[in-house]
């Protein structure tokens, strides 16, 4: 085959030997100009917004579909939404206005709003894992996404792994992703150029401007970038004069300090008794209720930053017994370095959430998995979830789309295992709830899995 067919150089001269440097510099090069972004851009493109129904609108708030009638009739600021035929959708912007609707009127009873009040501290959720594969990804934006549907909080998601996997499920063609000039968690925690001396020390103000809107309401996020890897490369060498396990938890207390949770549901009503939509839209940006970070899966410096700050450490891990391996090594140094922080950092407090194993991707038809999570159960109840997530071929269809199952849209084909899977995922998420929050009020998703999967 000649070089004009294959597209390879005539010239087969030795190339001078290049260094390490040389090499990543070249390669660099080679691959701006490859068009490995073109499925994912298309895809981020022709996104379609997923909308819900009546029905669905109604189980998200905890209220009877009738009632959701009856208001829309009532109250003028109720959204439209979409009649298609004898069924109206709404979107999940307008599922949150509902909510806020509801939770904002004097006469609930029962609170429909889960915002962060003004005493609270704002929690940190870490998902981290030493094995990728895990659906440690679509677990954070699962859990994400499900907070803002059936809570109503507002989110805020790191994505902390240079590949940015979480970021694609939170993506559409205005969130500037993989782009060299767009924040990452090296930027929030002042690590971003390799050479610095110490941590740039941005206001509250700069801080806030590097979370990004997404097509989530009151849900905003941090992308995940190639300049985390710089981060560990500038954190290594400052290691002699700044405590680099709290760089992250220095940047968010400047943050969270300026951007407190001043608004309550109350709040939303003006003194005539009508919502007051200017100060809603406000609201879902002044703060976040709670802070998910999905770690790339290895514990570098950077990764190490948020595990410090987490109140709760959620470990999604399958069950085959090599696999269980990398949990041993992730859980052995992880433990390790802990025990040197806290030997030399006696000020440093440790999060003291309900931390727990999540097992994934379980094959239910084989023993070995379920075996294995009982084993585990067994001898440790209260740090392994009795609630799991299936292996479902509907993961591996919204995937596909990098969306998540609370926005795919199966054809009719696949429709009965979409369904399986959301009711998965809402078990999962009602599960760790419990754990972060164990105050709020549980959907009871859990329980219907429990009982199902272990029996009374």
């Amino acid at each position: 085959m000649s070089s004009i067919e294959t597209g390879v150089s005539a010239d087969t001269q030795p190339k001078p030997p290049e260094d390490l440097q040389m090499f990543a510099e070249r390669l660099t090069r080679v691959m701006g100009n490859v068009n490995t972004k073109l499925q994912r851009d298309l895809t981020l493109k022709n996104r379609v917004a997923r909308r819900f129904s009546q029905r669905e609108v109604a189980d998200f708030v905890g209220v009877d579909k009738n009632y959701l009638i009856r208001l829309a009739k009532t109250e003028p600021s109720f959204p439209v939404g979409v009649v298609r035929g004898r069924e109206r959708t709404f979107s999940p912007d307008e599922i949150m206005l509902i909510r806020a609707l509801i939770g904002s009127n004097p006469l609930q009873k029962r609170p429909h709003l889960f915002w962060r009040k003004p005493d609270e501290e704002l929690k940190v959720v870490v998902f981290g894992a030493q094995k990728g594969g895990t659906g440690k990804s679509l677990s954070s934006a699962h859990f994400a996404q499900y907070l803002a549907l059936t809570y109503g909080m507002r989110v805020g998601v790191i994505d902390s792994d240079p590949q940015g996997t979480a970021s694609l499920y939170f993506a559409n063609e205005d969130l500037p992703l993989f782009k060299d000039d767009t924040p990452t968690l090296a930027d929030f925690m002042g690590v971003d150029e390799p050479g610095q001396e110490q941590p740039t020390n941005h206001d509250a103000k700069t801080l806030n401007s590097f979370w990004q809107p997404t097509p989530w309401p009151g849900l905003r996020l941090l992308p995940g970038g190639a300049n985390i890897l710089s981060g560990d490369v500038a954190l290594y060498f400052m290691r002699a004069t700044t405590r680099i396990h709290k760089v992250f938890s220095n940047a968010l207390k400047i943050w969270s300090d300026a951007y407190k949770p001043d608004t309550q549901p109350g709040d939303l009503r003006n003194s005539d008794g009508t919502f007051n939509m200017e100060k809603y839209e406000k609201a879902l940006s002044e703060t976040f209720d709670v802070i998910i970070v999905d770690q790339q899966p290895s514990i570098s410096l950077m990764q190490l930053n948020p595990l410090v700050s987490a109140d709760t450490l959620i470990i999604p891990q399958t069950m085959k017994g090599f696999d269980l391996s990398t949990l041993t090594t992730f859980i052995s140094v992880l433990r390790a370095y802990l025990e040197t922080l806290t030997a030399n950092d006696p000020d440093l407090h440790l999060g003291t959430g309900k931390h727990v194993v999540l097992p994934t991707i379980v094959q239910e038809s084989n023993d070995k998995d379920t075996g294995q999570i009982l084993d585990l159960y067994r001898r440790a109840p209260d740090l392994i979830s009795q609630v799991w997530y299936s292996r479902s071929d509907a993961i591996a269809n919204a995937a596909e789309e990098y969306k998540s199952i609370y926005e795919y849209q199966p054809p009719d084909s696949r429709r009965s295992s979409a369904r399986s899977f959301l009711n998965n995922a809402n078990a999962v998420n009602d599960a760790l709830v419990k754990r972060v929050w164990p105050e709020l009020p549980s959907r009871g998703f859990a329980e219907v899995f429990i009982k199902e999967h272990w029996g009374e």
